[in-house]
C-alpha cells in the first residue's frame, strides 16, 4: 500500500508536467488514465506545485466583467479577464487571489483544492483607489490629486441618448452649465465653472484620449441668413466608442493644456480591445420626439382688420370673441420627431494583439417636418506589444460622415416657428397652408401660397419655409493616431504620440423665388443661393518621457515632453441673389447677379509648440505635492507665453487616527495659471481675409496687433474629499476663484488714423463658487440603491473693463460699459450676463405713472433688470437594482437667474397670448370708461420689461427602467441582453416662465437665456435594445 503513494505521485506529477508544457488541454491530455489518490496527498501536491485556475468574474446581476485585474497575492504574476469576464492564471493551493476592478471593492480568495473559482464582485462607487484618467491621457490616483476630477462611464453617458452625447452630460457633472438648441445633432455650449471670457471663448476644451479636439463648429445661426448649424466637433462622435467621461474642472487639473485650458477640459477615453474572444455587441435605441413646452395662446379671439396697413399687421387676436374656440394649436404644424441609434462593436485578440472595430447610424428626424440628421460613424483600434511587451503600439481610425438638412433657425426670418405661433386659427384656416405653392402660368414656376403678406415681420408659409427654404450640409471627416511607448525599464518609458483630424464642409442655402427677403438680406425675383466649402485640418504630435519611481517613503511620478499642433482651416463662402434676368430657381454661382454676389474666405493657419514638466512626489502616499509648468509659442502672438501649477493634498485618515465613522479624509489645495488663445476669426496680422462683394474687395480696416496677449486665469481651490461609513457615503467639496485677466476688446477709432478698429488686453473677469458631489452606496440585501446629489453655485463680477488713448485726438478714454447683443450688458462691477432695459416711470412709492390716455410710460434710462446665470445648480439622481431590474432617473434643477422672451412681447403686441385672451375675458382693461386692452398691451409691449422672467425650473430629465436577461437563459450562448424603456424631459415639475429655460436662440456671447421664437425643447420617449454575444 505504501508504495502505491509514490507510483501515484509520480503519475501526477507527469500529467501535471504535460499540462504545463502544452499549455492547453490537447486530446491526449483529456484521454489521460484517472488518477486517484487520497485527499491528503492531492493537497500535499498541491502545495507544491502550480496549476492553473480558471473562472469567470461577474457583477451582482451576472454581468460579465472585462479587464478585472487578477493577481496572485506577493508574486509577479498576474492577469485580467476577457471580454467574457474569464480568466486563468497560474497558482497553488494555498495561495490568494486578488481580484480588483474600477469602481468594485478588492476580493480577495484563497485557492483550495478545485481548479475553478468564480467570483461576483460588489460595486463601490467611492473606491479609495480608483484611477483616473487626466490632463495628457496620464492615469493618476484619485487619492493623489490636488484638485477635483469628476469621472463619469459608459453606461451614465449612453443610458438615455442623445444624437450629441454631450447633452446627456446635464445634472451630471457639478459645476458644468450646459445650452443648446433642440435640432438634432446641433452646437452645445459647456462652460465650467462659469464666463470668463466676455469676447472670447468661453467653451470647454474637448480631449479625446488626450489629444484636444478642433472645434468645427459655430454658434448657431447668429442672423437671418447663415447656412444651418452641422454640429461642433464633438457633437460627431459615437456615443458608444466612449470608455470614460473625465472632466478636468479648475485650471490645476487643465494646465497642461496651456493656452487652451482656461476654461476647463471634457476628457473622453475610447474604448479598445480586450485580450480572449471575439465579443460582439449590438445596440439599437428608438426615440420618439414631441414638443416639451408650447406657448400660451388664446383661442377665442379673431383677426381685427385694418384698414390701413400703418395701422397694424392682420396677424394678430384684437378682434371680435368668435362663436366657437378655434381648434388650431402650433402642434398641428409639428410632426413626431424619430431618432434610430443603432451601434455595433467587435472586440477581441490575444494576450499581445487586440483589436476593436465600430459602427454606428444615427438617422433623426425632427419635429419640424423636412429636418433630418443622418451620421454614420465608423472606428478601428488596434494595440500591439512587442520584444516582450516592452514596445506597445496602438493604432486607432475613425471615419465620419454627416448629412443635416433644415436645421431649424431661430428668429424671425426664414424660420417657419414664426409663421407657427403668430397664425391667428380663430380666423383663418391652417389646413389651407399645406398647399404651399400654386403654379403661376405667366412665370411658369410653382410660387408661394401665403395671400396674408409678410404682416411686418417677413413672415410666409411654414410649409414654403421647410420645402423651398432648402439648408443641407454634409461633413465628411477623417481621423488617425498611432500612439507608440517604450519601456525601458519597469519605472522609465518614452511615448510618442501623432494625431490627424481633417473635415470637410459642403453647405448649399437655396431660397426659392417668391421667398419673402426678409429685412437682413436681398432678394431678386428668381431667389437666393449661397454654398459653403470649408477645410478644417489640425495634426497634433508630442512626445512624453514618463519616470515613475518608488524611493524609500517617496513616489516620484514625473513627465516631461513637448507638443506641436498645426491648424488649417480655408474654406469660401459664396452667396448672392439669383440674376432677375435668368432663370429662376437654377441654383448654381454661374446664374447669381454680379452686383450682389459675395466672396467671403475663410483661411487662417495657427501653430503652437509647447513645452512641458509634470511632477508629483508622494509620501508614504498620504502626502502629494504636484508641480507642473507649460511653455507656449503660438504664431498668432509675438511672444512665448509660461503657465504654472501647484498642488498639494494630504491624506488626513492615513496620517492619524479618525473616528471610526470616517473611512476616509483627504484635504487638496491649488493655483495655477492658465490661457485663452486669440478667438479663431480674428484677422492675424499674417494672413487677413478680405472679403469680395460685387467684383471689389473689401479690406480689413483694424490695426495688425503685434503686443497681444493671451488671456489669461489665475485660479485657486480648496477642496475635501471625505468618506464615510466604511466608504458608502462620499463627500467631495471644492471652493474656487478664478480671476481672467488681459481680455481680449477690439475698440473703434476715427478712421482718420488710417484704420478704423485695433485690439488691446485689459480688463479683469473674477468667478468664485462652490462645488458639492455626495453619493451613497446602499446595500439592502438584492436591493442596491445609489444616489448621486450635485450643487453648484458659481458669482461672477467683472472688476475692471478697460481704458485706452485714443490715436485721433490723444484723449484718455474709460470704459466702463458696453452691450454684449440683444439685451447683455456688461459693465463695470456688474456681473457676465446682467439683463439691460427700460423701467417703467415710477413714483416715489414704486408706482407706474400714467400718461394722460391712462397708459403706464417707460423711463429712458436703462435699469439692470436680472443676469442670465444661474443663482445655484441642483441635481439628484438615483440608481436602484433589484436581481436583474434596473431603474435610474434624473432630477435637475436651475434655481435663480432670469430668462428675456421677444416671442412673449410679440404675442401681447398682437394680441395672441393667452393673457391677452383672458384679460377680455373678465371685461378688458378699462381706462376712462372705454376698454384699452389693446392700448395697454401694445404700450407695455414696446420693451422687454415685462418679458424677464425667472429662469428656476425643476424637471425629471432622465428615466431609464431596464431588464437583463441572465445568459443562462440562452445556455451561455449570448452573454446579456438588456432591455431597457427610457425617457428624456418627461415631467416639468416646476417652471415660472412661460418657456423652457434651457433653450436660447444662441449658444454665442451676449445671447444666453434670450428667446426669440425659438424652437421649443423636445420630450422624448423611447427604447433601448442591446446584445453581447
Amino acid at each position: 500500500m505504501e508504495m502505491r503513494k509514490p507510483l501515484q505521485l509520480t503519475c501526477l506529477l507527469l500529467y501535471a508536467s504535460a499540462n504545463l508544457f502544452a499549455g492547453v488541454k490537447s486530446d491526449k491530455l483529456k484521454s489521460f488514465p484517472t488518477l486517484r489518490i487520497s485527499s491528503d496527498h492531492e493537497m500535499e501536491f498541491r502545495s507544491h506545485f502550480q496549476e492553473t485556475i480558471k473562472g469567470t468574474v461577474k457583477d451582482e446581476a451576472g454581468v460579465t466583467l472585462p479587464g478585472v485585474s487578477v493577481k496572485v497575492k506577493g508574486s509577479q504574476q498576474a492577469t485580467q479577464t476577457n471580454v467574457s469576464g474569464q480568466y486563468a492564471i497560474a497558482a497553488k493551493a494555498g495561495d490568494v487571489l486578488v481580484f480588483s476592478y474600477v469602481g468594485y471593492t478588492v476580493k480577495e480568495v484563497t485557492v483550495a483544492a478545485q481548479g475553478t473559482i468564480d467570483v461576483v464582485l460588489n460595486s463601490n462607487s467611492q473606491n479609495l483607489e480608483t484611477v483616473v484618467v487626466t490632463a495628457l491621457g496620464i492615469k493618476k490616483s484619485t487619492k493623489s490629486l490636488t484638485y477635483n476630477v469628476q469621472t463619469l462611464g459608459s453606461k451614465e453617458v449612453n443610458d438615455v441618448k442623445d444624437p450629441s452625447f454631450v447633452n446627456s452630460l446635464t445634472g451630471k457633472v457639478s459645476g458644468l452649465t450646459l445650452t443648446h438648441s433642440s435640432a438634432p445633432g446641433g452646437s452645445t455650449k459647456a462652460v465650467l465653472r462659469g464666463n470668463k471670457s466676455i469676447s472670447g471663448n468661453n467653451n470647454a476644451l474637448y480631449v479625446v484620449d488626450g489629444v484636444p479636439l478642433p472645434s468645427l463648429s459655430g454658434n448657431g445661426k447668429s442672423d437671418g441668413f447663415q447656412l444651418s448649424d452641422a454640429g461642433d466637433g464633438i457633437s460627431n462622435l459615437n456615443a458608444e466608442d466612449i470608455e470614460e467621461v473625465s472632466v478636468l474642472s479648475g485650471a490645476s487639473a487643465s494646465a497642461l493644456y496651456g493656452g487652451q485650458a482656461s476654461n476647463g477640459v471634457i476628457l473622453i477615453t475610447t474604448k479598445k480591445g480586450k485580450a480572449g474572444k471575439t465579443v460582439v455587441n449590438f445596440n439599437s435605441s428608438t426615440t420618439f420626439d414631441s414638443p416639451f413646452l408650447l406657448p400660451e395662446l388664446q383661442r377665442n379671439y379673431g383677426t381685427a382688420n385694418k384698414a390701413k396697413p400703418e395701422e397694424g399687421p392682420t396677424f394678430n387676436g384684437w378682434g371680435a370673441k368668435t362663436a366657437n374656440q378655434s381648434s388650431y394649436t402650433p402642434n398641428d404644424f409639428f410632426q413626431t420627431g424619430k431618432t434610430f441609434t443603432n451601434a455595433l462593436s467587435l472586440s477581441g485578440g490575444t494576450e499581445k494583439n487586440q483589436s476593436f472595430f465600430s459602427a454606428a447610424a444615427t438617422n433623426a428626424e425632427g419635429i419640424i417636418p423636412n429636418n433630418k440628421l443622418d451620421r454614420y460613424n465608423f472606428s478601428f483600434r488596434n494595440n500591439t506589444s512587442f520584444f516582450e511587451d516592452k514596445l506597445s503600439v496602438d493604432a486607432r481610425a475613425e471615419y465620419i460622415y454627416q448629412k443635416s438638412q433644415n436645421m431649424p433657425g431661430q428668429g424671425e426670418y426664414y424660420n417657419p416657428i414664426t409663421s407657427v405661433y403668430l397664425f391667428p386659427g380663430a380666423s383663418y384656416n391652417f389646413d389651407d397652408t399645406k398647399n404651399f405653392e400654386t403654379f403661376d402660368p405667366v412665370r411658369k414656376i410653382n410660387v408661394q401660397n401665403w395671400p396674408y403678406g409678410d404682416q411686418g415681420m417677413s413672415l410666409q408659409n411654414p410649409y414654403w419655409i421647410t420645402q423651398r427654404n432648402m439648408f443641407q450640409t454634409q461633413r465628411s471627416r477623417i481621423v488617425g493616431s498611432v500612439t507608440a511607448k517604450y519601456k525601458f525599464t519597469d519605472w522609465l518609458n518614452l511615448q510618442g504620440r501623432v494625431r490627424m483630424d481633417r473635415s470637410t464642409d459642403k453647405g448649399e442655402n437655396k431660397i426659392f423665388a417668391t421667398t419673402a427677403p426678409g429685412n437682413l438680406v436681398s432678394n431678386s425675383s428668381n431667389g437666393r443661393y449661397a454654398t459653403l466649402d470649408n477645410l478644417n485640418s489640425q495634426t497634433y504630435a508630442d512626445l512624453l518621457l514618463n519616470f515613475n519611481k518608488a524611493l524609500g517613503d517617496f513616489t516620484i511620478n514625473a513627465t516631461a515632453g513637448a507638443s506641436i499642433i498645426n491648424n488649417l482651416t480655408s474654406g469660401l463662402t459664396i452667396d448672392g441673389p439669383l440674376d432677375p434676368f435668368k432663370v429662376p430657381n437654377f441654383f448654381s454661382v454661374l446664374n447669381l447677379t454680379q452686383a450682389g454676389i459675395v466672396f467671403t474666405p475663410n483661411t487662417y493657419r495657427k501653430q503652437t509648440q509647447a513645452a512641458f514638466l509634470t511632477t508629483s512626489i508622494g509620501y508614504k502616499n498620504y502626502l502629494f505635492l504636484d508641480v507642473s509648468g507649460r511653455n507656449d509659442w503660438n504664431s498668432t502672438l509675438p511672444k512665448p507665453f509660461f503657465y504654472p501649477s501647484v498642488g498639494l493634498s494630504a491624506v488626513i485618515s492615513e496620517m492619524t487616527q479618525l473616528p471610526e465613522f470616517i473611512s476616509f479624509a483627504k484635504l487638496r489645495a491649488s493655483y495655477a495659471e492658465v490661457g485663452n488663445e486669440i478667438p479663431d476669426n480674428y484677422a492675424y496680422a499674417t494672413n487677413p481675409s478680405f472679403p469680395i462683394i460685387g467684383g471689389a474687395i473689401v479690406p480689413f480696416t483694424g490695426k495688425p496687433f503685434t503686443t497681444l496677449n493671451p488671456e489669461r486665469s489665475k485660479s485657486f481651490e480648496f477642496g475635501a474629499d471625505l468618506k464615510f461609513l466604511q466608504n458608502k457615503l462620499s463627500l467631495n467639496a471644492t471652493y474656487y476663484r478664478t480671476n481672467t485677466v488681459n481680455q481680449f476688446f477690439r475698440v473703434n477709432v476715427s478712421p482718420t488714423v488710417g484704420y478704423n478698429t485695433y485690439d488691446l488686453n485689459a480688463g479683469d473677469v473674477q468667478n468664485q463658487g462652490l462645488e458639492l458631489s455626495m453619493g451613497y452606496n446602499a446595500e439592502l440585501g438584492e436591493l442596491t440603491w445609489n444616489p448621486t446629489v450635485n450643487f453648484s453655485f458659481n458669482r461672477n463680477k467683472i472688476k475692471e473693463l478697460y481704458t485706452y488713448t485714443d490715436p485721433a485726438t490723444g484723449q484718455f478714454i474709460e470704459v466702463k460699459e458696453f452691450s454684449l447683443g440683444g439685451s447683455s450688458i456688461v459693465r463695470k462691477g456688474g456681473s457676465y450676463g446682467d439683463i439691460q432695459v427700460k423701467d417703467f416711470i415710477r413714483d416715489a412709492s414704486g408706482n407706474q405713472v400714467l400718461d394722460d390716455k391712462g397708459l403706464p410710460q417707460y423711463a429712458t434710462n436703462n435699469i439692470i433688470a436680472g443676469n442670465v446665470n444661474p443663482r445655484y445648480m441642483l441635481s439628484m439622481s438615483n440608481g436602484f437594482r433589484y436581481k436583474n431590474f434596473n431603474l435610474n432617473f434624473l432630477v435637475d434643477s436651475r434655481i435663480g437667474g432670469e430668462v428675456i422672451s421677444r416671442t412673449e412681447q410679440t404675442f401681447d403686441k398682437r394680441g395672441m397670448s393667452q393673457r391677452t385672451g383672458d384679460s377680455r375675458d373678465q371685461g378688458g382693461i378699462m381706462i376712462k370708461g372705454a376698454d384699452a386692452t389693446e392700448a395697454y398691451y401694445n404700450r407695455i409691449a414696446a420693451e422687454l420689461t415685462p418679458y424677464i422672467y425667472s429662469a428656476t425650473n425643476i424637471r425629471l430629465r432622465e428615466v431609464s427602467f431596464g431588464y437583463t436577461i441572465p445568459a443562462k437563459v440562452f445556455n451561455n450562448k449570448i452573454q446579456k441582453i438588456q432591455l431597457s424603456v427610457i425617457g428624456r424631459n418627461l415631467w416639468m415639475i416646476y417652471k415660472k416662465a412661460p418657456f423652457d429655460p434651457d433653450v436660447v436662440t444662441l449658444t454665442g456671447n451676449g445671447f444666453q437665456g434670450y428667446d426669440y421664437f425659438s424652437m421649443p425643447s423636445l420630450r422624448s420617449i423611447g427604447f433601448n435594445v442591446n446584445f453581447t454575444f
